[in-house]
């Protein structure tokens, strides 16, 4: 079944309970609704695609539903208008296109008569990292001197560009990277809901090649059902169609360097840049598969905390146990330089083909026990 709708669209949270990722934001949000303790500005950072404008969306829908229950009923006209950006009196403003002085004045002018359609009116500022100086100015001033009956949200990326005057009057709130096991039930849900016949596999590279984003793990599915048609999804056409490596020649390459093996670590080589793939995404991947197996080796007795699954604990500890971790550090310092050297190199080919040989030989200068 082909998929016409954006799915990141489609499957955008309305109510906070179906926020992914973020507990500490959605309880905080929760009890100040319950106890009625909603502060006038807030500041919700965080990295993108993590749902900082939905969450902002979620609480003026709340406050302004027209239904009776607690949660935005998603059907009364203010849900609709605030879901699809498009409420007069929740208003709007993407900083990073219009960010400028006249756009603030704009709203200014605007916020101070009293609603109509919706009981209190929101000021939602996304990229708000980006106004102008004159803009932020204003806006201050307007968080200052706000009316009884409106609230302010800043989203932002870069909460440290903000004057510490604005984080004075705001409460902040850190949104994190969601771990990709934690977007796995979404994207079976809507897999599902959509008919499609998908590997676990395939979702899984859709979820951990999304960055922490759940909007991104959701393009990625989009990318990969517009890829593969009306057909099944394997883990095959998700890395092919997302351009993603296959994990096996990242364990292949280090094998091939702890076993000395420069034929085995050339032919991983070859295999993960066939196909156009880009160098860097190469290189990244590697040092992140270094990282992991750094990580496994140091924390071995609790890796609770990281974003493993079981079937790769127990491949990573396998390769772990392998490989002591002096020569691993020394690994990662090569491949450093390698992704540094791919800023001048017009043949990445060359430089990982010298990092493996290097490699080598320090494994076969490593002092025998």
């Amino acid at each position: 079944m082909s998929v016409k709708d954006s799915l990141a669209l489609k499957y955008r949270p309305t109510k906070l309970s179906e926020v992914i990722g973020q507990p500490v934001v959605v309880r905080a949000f929760e009890n100040a609704f319950k106890s009625g303790t909603l502060h006038h500005a807030y500041i919700l950072a965080g990295n993108y695609g993590c749902g900082k404008t939905t969450v902002a969306r979620i609480v003026a829908a709340t406050e302004n539903c027209t239904g009776k229950g607690k949660d935005p009923c998603g059907t009364c006209e203010n849900c609709q208008a605030i879901f699809a950006g498009e409420s007069n009196e929740v208003l709007e403003l993407d900083a990073g296109s219009s960010g400028g002085v006249d756009d603030i004045r704009e709203i200014h002018k605007n916020l101070y008569s009293s609603p109509i359609e919706c009981k209190v009116k929101y000021v939602i500022l996304d990229e708000a990292h980006r106004l102008s100086g004159a803009a932020a100015e204003a806006s201050l001033k307007m968080i200052e001197e706000p009316p009884d009956f409106a609230r302010f949200i800043l989203c932002t990326t870069e909460p440290q560009s903000f004057k510490p005057t604005i984080h004075s009057r705001c409460v902040s709130w850190k949104f994190n990277k969601v771990n990709w096991v934690e977007m796995l039930p979404l994207l079976k849900r809507v897999a599902e809901a959509e008919g499609l016949d998908c590997e676990d596999k395939a979702m899984s590279v859709m979820a951990k090649y999304s960055k922490g984003s759940v909007r991104s793990a959701l393009q990625n599915m989009q990318t990969v059902v517009n890829f593969v048609g009306d057909g099944s999804i394997t883990e095959k056409d998700a890395r092919d169609a997302m351009g993603v490596v296959n994990e096996k020649h990242y364990f292949d390459l280090i094998s091939g360097i702890i076993d000395c093996n420069a034929v085995k670590c050339y032919q991983s080589i070859n295999e993960m840049l066939r196909d156009g793939k880009e160098a860097r995404l190469v290189v990244d991947g590697i040092y992140e598969h270094l990282n992991s197996l750094l990580v496994v080796k140091a924390c071995r007795s609790d890796l609770s905390s990281f974003d493993f699954s079981d079937i790769e604990v127990k491949r990573l500890s396998h390769q772990a146990g392998r490989i002591s971790g002096d020569l691993l550090l020394t690994i990662m310092n090569l491949m450093a330089h390698v992704a540094f050297g791919l800023e001048y190199s017009l043949n990445p080919q060359q430089l990982l083909n010298k990092f493996a040989i290097e490699s080598i030989m320090a494994e076969k200068r490593k002092p025998k026990q």
